[in-house]
């Protein structure tokens, strides 16, 4: 089957000698420290049974963008073009959207074609938004990829700002639309691994940005591209921008959710946050916590405080139910094990937390997955 993905991505792009056509984009940040951001869309063949999810040739699309626009004319953004494609399927075609940030060690391709598996993976019928930072496409083994880890790292701290600046946009082309805005169809967030940390730094930098107008004006929208002036954090300015969050083996600190300065006020973005984890995780437990002096994961053992965080957040151990044979870093699992998926996909489709299937309760807010 073949799936379309949209994406939007802070990565540096590549253009061929002599041609001003994107035709891919590296593994660093692109300009203005990678705060610039292109949308664009790309076609993936997935294979379920083969299990393959391959990029179709010459289908890599990015969107034109036209800042200084002649005289008379307005700027083009890249942002709108994907959106309207968005908006239009999600009213047409009666299908909701899945944000997916990706994990450490991807390429631009490994992105596009891990959201295409996904989807498919998934069976929701949904549609498959990226975002795309600049991490670098080195598979796991040994010698363990430290400097990898270290570059992207690096690059996720960095790459916040313009996931912040993402999601505003999608604000500002709501706003604008006015009453013709509505299509009745939920965006969802998937965010796996250090995908989590770059979540936190674009919640952080979101509440930094400007305090939106009540009735925004067209010349007052976010531009794809143009720096906005940072401000004191401010959590008011956060508003609902998805239905359901779903962390995924979160490379990120265990009390995320107690501290402001991570997740505290993640939960304002959407309906309900679960969050996925796995003491076997050998990602988490090896490579990120004892070779990067990182505290507990919030990947490993789930959030410190259940009863002093929001009542929003959902903790599901996977840890019964990943294999070694299958998953050898079983760090992957939210996308390779059918029991995983099913529970994530119930989550999806708006099941309450405790009305899951296949799943044993452990304490307030806490489950656990059972083996099948």
């Amino acid at each position: 089957m073949s799936v379309k993905v949209y994406f939007a991505t802070n990565r540096q792009p590549y253009t061929a000698p002599g041609s001003s056509r994107i035709t891919r984009f590296e593994d660093d940040l692109g300009p203005v420290g990678g705060l610039n951001v292109r949308y664009g869309s790309a076609d993936v063949d997935v294979d379920l049974d083969a299990r393959t999810n391959t990029i179709v040739a010459g289908s890599l699309q990015v969107a034109d963008e036209q800042l200084i626009p002649p005289e008379g004319g307005e700027p083009q953004l890249g942002s709108t073009t994907i959106f309207d494609a968005l908006r239009n399927d999600m009213r047409t075609s009666r299908r909701p959207t899945i944000a997916f940030i990706h994990g450490f060690s991807n390429s631009f391709t490994d992105a596009i074609e891990r959201a295409g598996w996904i989807s498919a993976f998934y069976g929701l019928d949904a549609n498959m938004f990226v975002f795309t930072w600049p991490s670098r496409g080195s598979p796991l083994g040994f010698p363990l990829p430290y400097a990898d880890y270290a570059h992207d790292r690096k690059t996720a701290l960095a790459s916040g700002p313009a996931v912040a600046r993402t999601i505003r946009r999608l604000h500002d082309y709501v706003d604008l639309l006015g009453d013709n805005s509505a299509c009745d169809q939920s965006i969802h967030l998937l965010c796996h691994s250090m995908g989590n940390y770059v979540l936190r730094n674009a919640l952080q930098a979101l509440m930094r940005l400007p305090n939106p107008s009540v009735a925004i004006q067209p010349d007052d929208a976010v531009s794809d591209m143009v720096p906005l002036p940072q401000h004191l954090p401010d959590p008011s300015v956060l508003r609902r921008t998805f239905d359901k969050i779903v962390l995924a083996a979160a490379d990120e600190d265990a009390d995320a959710f107690d501290d402001p300065a991570k997740f505290k006020f993640l939960p304002r973005l959407g309906q309900s946050v679960s969050v996925y984890h796995s003491l076997k995780d050998w990602v988490l437990n090896t490579l990120s916590d004892r070779t990067k002096f990182n505290g507990p994961r919030l990947g490993s053992d789930g959030p410190d405080n259940m009863a002093t965080i929001s009542d929003k957040v959902s903790a599901i151990d996977c840890s019964d139910v990943t294999s070694f044979n299958k998953d050898p870093e079983e760090h992957q699992y939210y996308r390779v094990f059918p029991v995983v998926r099913n529970d994530i996909v119930q989550v999806l489709k708006g099941v309450p937390q405790n009305k899951v299937r296949n799943r044993t309760a452990v304490s307030h807010g806490r489950y656990r997955i059972k083996p099948v």
